[in-house]
């Protein structure tokens, strides 16, 4: 079937990076200052959503909470990012990229930095999305934050759950370990990148993670009616995106060592011969 999303563009730069600029703390900032934020950084659809709609959304249950509380405090510019440390003393200089010299707001370190591990993780998510879907929606700020409003629709207008499913947790993991890696180079590494194949496998190891969860909670008499998933959803999620999917059952639910068809990158090197050369 070939599905098309719907419009799926950010808010002008201005707006969102207006939005991002105000990081003092959020004590004392009302519920409805928040909302206000939130729909800035908010994805244009073909119809605005709502605050409650956004504040729904980041609160998905397609989200660990980790993801859940990375994107509260993206939509209350409360990341230690940016302009954060111009206002410490003797700390301006954290506030800019080391990799790109621009200020490293959060439209950067997701959107537009060079740092390795930026363009890494997200051609990973592209390329386990082109195999179920034939394009791969634009990366914006709004985009990425506003992911859990994603809607993809057939070329009946019939809505695909599966497939915004899936997006929603593609970008959502994708843009928790860039955060991760993204820390582990500035922080504990003094800005001295991790090896590809270390990120590589980070990535598939969260979403490899995340389809085994996801297996594991359809077991409705283990999980109950609110906490299990119903198999035919992910079926429909995962489909297409499999390992070796065409030697699998048509319900592999229950089937061991299901995996997505990205495969892990070794950490050593092929082995060399050790027999003698020039021999025989």
């Amino acid at each position: 079937m070939n599905l098309t999303p719907k419009s799926f563009e950010s808010k002008g730069k201005t707006e969102i990076r207006g939005a991002l600029s105000n990081t003092a703390s959020m004590t004392g900032r009302t519920q409805k200052t928040g909302c206000r934020d939130a729909a800035m950084l908010t994805p244009e659809t073909r119809n605005q959503p709502t605050p409650v709609e956004i504040w729904k959304s980041i609160r998905h249950r397609d989200f660990s909470r980790q993801v859940k509380n990375f994107l509260w405090k993206s939509i209350h510019s409360a990341h230690r990012i940016g302009i954060f440390w111009k206002h410490i003393p003797e700390c301006g200089e954290h506030a800019t990229c080391n990799f790109y010299n621009e200020t490293e707001d959060l439209e950067h370190v997701l959107i537009k930095c060079k740092r390795p591990g930026q363009a890494q993780i997200w051609a990973l998510a592209k390329d386990l999305w082109l195999r179920k879907h034939d394009s791969w929606p634009e990366l914006s700020l709004g985009g990425v934050l506003g992911c859990g409003l994603a809607t993809f629709r057939d070329k009946k207008g019939k809505v695909s759950l599966g497939l915004a499913r899936l997006y929603r947790i593609l970008v959502s993991e994708s843009i928790f370990v860039l955060w991760k890696v993204r820390n582990d180079t500035v922080i504990s590494r003094n800005d001295e990148p991790p090896p590809e194949n270390m990120i590589h496998n980070k990535w598939l190891q969260a979403i490899n993670l995340r389809l085994t969860f996801d297996r594991i909670l359809t077991n409705h008499a283990k999980y109950g009616k609110q906490n299990s998933i119903r198999s035919s959803f992910v079926l429909q999620t995962w489909s297409s995106t499999l390992l070796n999917e065409e030697s699998l059952p048509g319900d592999w639910i229950k089937q061991p060592g299901v995996l997505v068809g990205i495969e892990p990158k070794s950490s050593h090197p092929p082995s060399q011969p050790t027999g003698r050369r020039g021999m025989g």
